[in-house]
């Protein structure tokens, strides 16, 4: 993709900074200050990945970012991150685009407007939280690289309850509008279209690694959601469930050498493989696209349709399934 280097050159810059604060506090429980801060203010994640901050980076450099705020209206309002706008969890994130009879379909200026009253510009850098690292930061980052976001778009590890427990500031008032422009420039390099899936899969599997990241149950068609006419998974899909990919007990991303054992060696792909992540409706799908790409992966896409999409279509038509319980492959390393 075009704008590829240049998003990694700003996370590089990025990264250097926070690896170096990381390096001089330690990760977790290696220095004094954890009987201090919480275990996951320095986070393994944000010392080894471009796209990932902890607290500690952010506090030395909250006035270099922009901050999202993708928690709900009401946990926003109660108190944030100075400076920090809110990015919800709502029809504006999961309906910039859909699939149509026609085709893929993108919508992006409710999101574009919503950037510039943040004051966002697309060179800008921005850092997402949520209340701890989860699916809603990581489909707000994938949503702004599928808008072709040029600046460095980072997760901050731990969210907001980690920043909170540190004694980080907080406020409460509402944000100012503001007068940027955002004019986004799409970049569907990060998105798999049906079309694009199908094109890659027949009735004997897959020729690239496709991942569902949903529960097994719904993998295999026992957990029927949605009103489909078919449950089951993408033919040749390898299952494994999103949740995997994070520290629930600490709130931040597994560690890079687990997150490494999970997807290279127990999933068995490899960065050099152009692969595509889905799940019911794309979002949580886009923890194995944020994960992938911190990896290393050139290129990886999330199905925007995923199995809201592709549970409506026919085998007729080329959409190949598989459904029954113990089908496919399932990764539950950290199950």
């Amino acid at each position: 993709m075009d704008d590829r280097p240049t998003r990694t050159s700003r996370r590089s810059v990025l990264a250097s900074a926070g690896a170096a604060l990381a390096a001089t506090a330690g990760c977790l429980g290696s220095t004094d200050s954890d009987d201090e801060q919480p275990s996951a203010y320095t986070t393994p994640a944000a010392a080894e990945f471009d796209g990932v901050v902890d607290s500690q980076w952010l506090e030395s450099n909250l006035d270099d970012v922009h901050l999202l705020d993708a928690r709900d209206e009401e946990a926003f309002s109660e108190g944030r991150i100075p400076g920090a706008y809110h990015f919800p969890d709502s029809e504006m994130l999961d309906s910039y685009a859909e699939e149509t009879s026609d085709g893929f379909e993108v919508s992006p200026e409710a999101i574009a407007w919503t950037l510039s009253e943040a004051g966002i510009e697309p060179d800008d850098d921005v850092v997402v939280y949520g209340a701890e690292s989860n699916l809603w930061e990581t489909y707000a980052i994938y949503t702004l690289n599928a808008l072709g976001h040029e600046g460095q778009v980072s997760l901050l590890d731990g969210g907001f309850t980690v920043w909170d427990a540190a004694g980080g500031e907080t406020v409460s008032e509402a944000p100012e509008a503001q007068e940027a422009t955002y004019e986004p420039e799409l970049d569907t390099g990060v998105v798999a279209t049906r079309e694009f899936v199908a094109d890659n899969v027949d009735e004997d599997g897959a020729a690239i690694p496709i991942l569902d990241m949903r529960s097994p149950e719904e993998y295999w068609g026992v957990d029927e959601r949605g009103d489909l006419s078919r449950f089951g998974h993408v033919t040749g899909a390898t299952n494994l469930n999103f949740v995997q990919s994070i520290d629930d007990e600490a709130g931040r991303l597994r560690s890079p050498e687990e997150l490494e054992t999970l997807w290279i060696d127990d999933a068995g792909i490899s960065p050099d493989e152009t692969a595509v992540a889905y799940c019911q409706t794309a979002i949580r799908a886009s923890v194995g696209w944020f994960v992938l790409d911190q990896l290393g992966w050139e290129d990886v896409r999330n199905y925007e349709g995923s199995w809201a999409d592709w549970g409506t279509l026919s085998e007729d038509n080329g959409y190949y399934y598989t459904s029954g319980e113990d089908t496919g492959t399932v990764v539950d390393t950290f199950a």
